[in-house]
């Protein structure tokens, strides 16, 4: 559990994702993101042999970590966690492009820009957070696969809404084991 009790995170459903990618598409659009990077990306997994293959997707984002691999790994101060939300945002002016940081988070979250030669990565919308908004990828899941909150909410399954709740999970197969940076991440699997 996150150390911050306003901590935002995000709650994913397996089941509801259709590998649309209108995650990837509003945070592209939200932040005018050159080609290439990509702060929200949807991987899709093949599983499993005839009889059974299975296919999953999973949407995923910079986690907002308590305690986050990349902060520490800078060697400029230029990562914090910001109080209000617990987003984990990088400071432009101070970062100096190392990639320290991509190297140190195990969820692949921070990305180099070729334009801006610094490193980026999701900001959980802070923006749009402060004005009581939802994350731009969650308002635009159509299978309301996504969803964000606060992350005691989500464990307590008081959000999302109860028609999506589902036994929850702290991590999925492919994911890196929550023990690394315990990120602020739910997950129901698809069954």
């Amino acid at each position: 559990m996150a150390n911050n009790q306003n901590q935002i995170g995000w709650y994913y459903n397996e089941n509801n994702c259709i590998a649309c990618r209108a995650c990837e598409a509003a945070c592209k659009q939200e932040f005018d993101l050159p080609i290439g990077v990509r702060r929200r990306r949807v991987i899709i997994r093949e599983e499993g042999k005839y009889p059974n293959p299975k296919v999953r997707y999973l949407s995923t984002a910079c986690n907002h970590c308590a305690e986050p691999a990349c902060m520490k790994a800078c060697p400029v101060d230029a990562i914090t966690k910001e109080a209000q939300f617990g987003a984990v945002l990088i400071d432009q002016a101070k970062c100096n492009g190392c990639k320290r940081c991509a190297a140190a988070c195990p969820y692949g979250a921070p990305v180099f820009n070729e334009a801006t030669q610094k490193m980026d990565k999701c900001t959980l919308c802070i923006h749009r957070l402060k004005e009581g908004l939802p994350p731009a990828c969650v308002r635009t899941c159509p299978g309301y696969a996504l969803w964000h909150g606060k992350l005691s909410d989500i464990e307590a399954q008081t959000t999302p809404p109860e028609i999506y709740r589902r036994p929850l999970k702290n991590t999925l197969p492919g994911f890196a084991d929550p023990k690394l940076t315990n990120p602020s991440v739910r997950f129901s699997e698809n069954k």
